[in-house]
């Protein structure tokens, strides 16, 4: 089932950051889409549930210098 979700992103100080988080989630398996917002310090991702792997993305995210966390 393809689900549509909002997460918190803490740490990014710039618009480059945003576009780095969202280059990675469009390219992890399951997300169908990404939209990463500096000025809102959100991601909503969509995704399919049993491909998404949540707990693998954040520590590339944490990997990137950024903390992910669900609403």
């Amino acid at each position: 089932m393809i689900q549509n979700k909002k997460y918190s992103v803490e740490g990014m100080n710039c618009g480059s950051c945003a576009v780095s988080i969202e280059m990675l989630l469009a390219n992890q398996p399951g997300v169908k889409s990404a939209k990463v917002s500096f000025d809102n310090k959100e991601a909503m991702i969509e995704f399919e549930d049993q491909e998404f792997n949540l707990d693998s993305i954040k520590k590339l995210i944490k990997q990137m210098g950024y903390v992910l966390t669900e609403r």
